[in-house]
């Protein structure tokens, strides 16, 4: 993976992926996708997406979640069919190549960062700093797919904002 800035020093970044990181990347992204429509209330990803804006007051919590979630969910669909969109690619087709203006780019991360809160919960990271190692093969793979995102959102924001403005 390589995360650099556009050509002609256009605002965005452009990455390039290899086939798998970009068929990854899309079935990460399906798999969010799922969360966020068949995920129940009681799924705690969901409760990492969506804290509550008022924990001790129910009542207005409520309220804000029937005003806001819709619109919520909506975005962060629509920032992982982006990721889908834009890694849409055959097996063994190289490298793949991506340029994102600005806009699209945050819209990247919003999905890298719903994804890394899905993948965080799945195996037990409440504090990335003192993180566990997994104990099973799936917890691996998770783990190991939660850390690749960081880098990838890492490498970005180093693209999009490298004074850390």
């Amino acid at each position: 993976m390589i995360v650099a800035g556009r050509e002609g020093g256009a605002d965005g970044v452009r990455i390039v992926l290899e086939t798998e990181e970009a068929m990854l990347l899309s079935e990460l992204a399906d798999q969010v996708d799922s969360v966020l429509l068949l995920g129940g209330d009681d799924d705690p990803a969901l409760g990492r997406l969506f804290p509550s804006a008022y924990p001790d007051d129910r009542e207005a919590a409520s309220d804000y979640t029937r005003y806001t979630r819709d619109s919520l969910v909506d975005g962060k669909r629509q920032a992982a069919q982006s990721v889908r969109d834009a890694t849409a690619t055959e097996r063994d087709a190289g490298l793949v190549e991506i340029e994102l203006d600005q806009a699209q780019a945050w819209g990247w991360l919003t999905f890298l960062t719903d994804l890394r809160l899905i993948l965080a919960e799945r195996v037990g990271v409440t504090d990335p700093d003192e993180a566990e190692p997994a104990d099973d093969e799936r917890d691996d793979y998770l783990r190991a797919a939660y850390e690749w995102a960081g880098i990838v959102q890492g490498s970005m924001l180093e693209v999009l904002d490298p004074l850390g403005r």
